[in-house]
């Protein structure tokens, strides 16, 4: 569970974040939503520790693992299979028909997994990111877009994976299908609060319509 009270966050005259609030509860799957520019992948980086508040606490329980994919196209392993295994536990990485399955789902046929990290794709490259992140299996998984470079086939395969994941999931996309697909709950950023429901984007835009309604009469 990850509760985060009172965060601010701003960078030079602009404010982000307001002294906002929230918890992700077990086994709950968020999808975070907003406008380009108003915090979203920033949040993630406060989470993972990339950024430090100007305010407010990030509480983390102990042994609590947060797992995200990286950004650095950087690889140490021969092969795309073996680079695959490092998101594995140490003790897990004999498993390697785990990183297959997982590499399958993602796109990567047996050649693929043969090639060296470095001779793939850029696109490849950030779905062999994914999947160490996938098979790392953390308490809670941030994705900041993570259809993007993927096929259809593989944007179905993610969503039946995530719908079966058992730990927290906090997920940005600009697909709002996919999000719904696989959420439980969607938290959005506005005018530098966030709120959190359970339920739909549709269901959350629907709130704030009617408020920035009121908001307007009131004014």
């Amino acid at each position: 569970m990850l509760r985060v009270e009172n965060l601010s966050k701003s960078y030079g005259t602009v404010v982000l974040f307001d002294e906002v609030g929230f918890t992700i509860n077990p086994r709950e799957r968020v999808g975070l939503t907003g406008r380009n520019g108003h915090g979203k992948t920033t949040l993630f980086r406060l989470i993972i520790g990339e950024e430090h508040p100007d305010s407010g606490v990030i509480a983390v329980p102990k042994n609590y693992s947060i797992g995200h994919v990286r950004q650095q196209l950087s690889f140490s392993e021969a092969t795309s299979i073996g680079e695959a295994c490092l998101g594995l536990p140490e003790e897990e990485r004999a498993d390697r028909w785990r990183a297959e399955k997982i590499l399958a789902g993602l796109g990567f046929g047996a050649d693929d997994m043969g090639r060296a990290p470095a001779g793939l794709s850029g696109g490849f490259q950030v779905r062999l990111n994914l999947a160490k992140a996938l098979l790392s299996a953390p308490d809670l998984l941030l994705l900041d877009e993570p259809t993007n470079y993927l096929d259809i086939a593989s944007i179905r395969w993610l969503s039946r994976f995530l719908n079966e994941w058992m730990g927290e999931l906090m997920l940005i996309t600009h697909d709002r299908s996919f999000m719904d697909g696989v959420t439980t709950h969607t938290m959005g950023i506005h005018r530098r609060k966030i709120r959190k429901i359970q339920g739909s984007t549709g269901k959350l835009y629907e709130q704030i319509a009617k408020e920035e309604e009121i908001h307007e009469k009131t004014r």
